[in-house]
């Protein structure tokens, strides 16, 4: 099983946002495991995440696969945690939440860094059309919330669609 939920924090969006609705709740689970943060009653903004950019990333990080077997996404929020994927043989997607120092210039979204790995805190494999489907699914419910609070033309949301289109086709390659 492999879940997003997020949320918009209404209280963060301010008239001259570049991006209203950047900032939330953000997580992810896969099986009895998660990472990010989500609760539905309450918003405390010291939890918030940035969702456009979980969800860029690893949209990023899927489309990678195409050519590498192991993307690292940064939590660039935290220090010293990444998300590892490693495509174990095109069916199914070992993630993991690590520790490892982030060199320096390193990037949200990385294929080619050696990363010294402290310490693993889980991992687990989840179904590659799996996480494809949850991140189009939940991808469009983000990208519908934010066309109701921004600009149509605004370029966060072209490239969020943009993305949207490129996992979709990308899903296509891999069911075939």
């Amino acid at each position: 099983m492999f879940e997003i939920k997020f949320k918009i924090f209404n209280s963060f969006i301010e008239e001259g946002d570049t991006l209203k609705g950047e900032y939330g709740y953000f997580i992810f689970n896969i099986h009895d495991k998660c990472y990010g943060e989500y609760m539905e009653e309450i918003d405390l903004d010291i939890l918030s995440m940035n969702i456009y950019n979980w969800f860029i990333n690893f949209m990023e990080s899927i489309q990678f696969f195409e050519n590498k077997n192991r993307v690292y996404i940064s939590d660039v929020e935290t220090p010293n945690v990444w998300i590892k994927m490693i495509n174990k043989d095109d069916k199914n997607i070992q993630i993991s939440e690590i520790r490892a120092e982030k060199p320096e210039g390193s990037k949200a979204v990385e294929t080619d860094v050696d990363l010294v790995e402290q310490y693993i805190v889980w991992e687990k494999t989840v179904g590659f059309g799996e996480v494809v489907r949850e991140l189009t699914y939940k991808g469009n419910q983000y990208l519908s919330e934010l066309k109701k609070i921004n600009n149509k033309d605004n370029k966060y949301i072209q490239e969020l669609e943009t993305m949207i289109h490129n996992l979709k086709t990308y899903e296509m390659k891999i069911l075939c």
